[in-house]
């Protein structure tokens, strides 16, 4: 039997941290729209494809990492929410007076918009559908959100707030959010 170091045994129990899962998105777009490999990459930066390993997966350099982020409406915000839309497998979103212009790179087949009747939605880029005001049922309306379903790890709910932005993979609200989406689908059936 071979000894594995202890670091590589705590760093096999270590979870992303929402920061770096995004971040580790982010660093794998650029590295495959470049036509490198992980080896390729990790020789030309002088890291170990471990290392690039991990932090392609996010991997947090502690064992509690934080499931929640907040930023200021800005750059950073409007960054996390592009690499969000590239690399969500499915993006539901609540956004009961119209779609946010921010949102980009989204289609049809894997975003769906639930609105208010009679908000007028001019995107061709997604799938709309409406919720009846005289179904007496709206719920978020205070605090529209979205879900990001992502491949390699849980999905990750944004609330949009006048001045900050929150993202968060608490499992309290993307329980939440899964039961929202689920009577938003019952609820505009046609």
């Amino acid at each position: 039997m071979t000894d594995v170091p202890s670091k590589a045994i705590n760093l096999m129990e270590l979870k992303p941290a929402l920061r770096s899962r995004l971040l580790g998105l982010e660093l794998r777009r650029v590295r495959e729209a470049n036509g490198l490999t992980v080896a390729e990459l990790a020789a030309r930066t002088r890291q170990s494809p471990q290392r690039i390993r991990e932090l392609e997966n996010g991997v947090a350099e502690s064992p509690t990492p934080d499931p929640t982020m907040w930023c200021a409406w800005g750059t950073e915000a409007t960054s996390v929410i592009n690499v969000l839309c590239r690399a969500a497998e499915r993006i539901d979103v609540l956004a009961p007076l119209g779609l946010n212009p921010v949102f980009e790179r989204l289609d049809p087949d894997r975003c769906t918009v639930y609105v208010l009747e009679g908000t007028a939605i001019e995107r061709t880029d997604v799938t709309v559908r409406v919720i009846p005001r005289g179904a007496g049922y709206c719920p978020g309306v205070e605090h529209p959100l979205t879900r990001f379903t992502l491949a390699d790890g849980p999905a990750v709910v944004f609330y949009a707030y006048l001045h900050r932005a929150m993202f968060t993979e608490e499992s309290r609200h993307l329980r939440s959010a899964y039961e929202l989406f689920e009577r938003l689908a019952e609820l505009t059936r046609a």
